[in-house]
């Protein structure tokens, strides 16, 4: 009888612990997405720099499924300046110099900081153009997000809302909704 009250008690411990590891659990993904989406706003400007005004296009991709993104092969690189003279030519956004998977091939980015978050991160253009997925309340025309983070299954409830994001702005000052 002993052994079964002291089983009893460890079972409701447990039971009354599990939804507190959970949300931690959750909490640290989150935390890892803002370092994350920090990481590829300033991954973003370095490209624009370096390669004299070329962007990244807009575009979304999910770490978790979109595997193809961040493990593109350092072979797959193409020279941000790889023509050496500043970006002018419009068809150059649409090379695939300006995917996002350049920011992983060339060396901006590292899988592992994205490889198990369960979140979506899109890219907002630097030069021009606008995607629906970069459209939040607090954008304005001086305060425009470079990237834009949602939750996705996996990610917890609080942060799967369709209420809930992370973003980057210009000033490449990281902000989270839920905060």
């Amino acid at each position: 009888m002993e052994i079964l009250a002291v089983l009893l008690v460890i079972a409701v411990v447990v039971s009354m612990a599990a939804p507190v590891f959970r949300a931690v659990r959750y909490d640290i993904k989150n935390s890892q997405a803002k370092k994350a989406a920090k990481s590829m706003a300033e991954a973003m400007r370095s490209y624009y720099q370096i390669s004299r005004g070329l962007g990244i296009k807009m575009g979304c991709f999910n770490p978790s499924t979109d595997t193809s993104v961040i493990m593109a092969e350092s072979s797959e690189c193409e020279s941000p300046a790889a023509d050496g003279i500043p970006y002018q030519n419009a068809n150059l956004l649409d090379s695939a110099r300006s995917n996002i998977s350049q920011l992983f091939a060339c060396g901006y980015l590292s899988y592992k900081d994205f490889a198990s978050l369960p979140y979506e991160f899109c890219t907002c253009s630097l030069t021009g153009g606008y995607s629906s997925k970069c459209d939040i309340p607090e954008a304005t025309s001086t305060n425009k997000p470079f990237v834009v983070v949602r939750g996705k299954d996996g990610a917890g409830d609080k942060y799967t809302k369709s209420d809930y994001y992370i973003y980057v702005d210009r000033a490449m000052q990281t902000y989270d909704t839920e905060d």
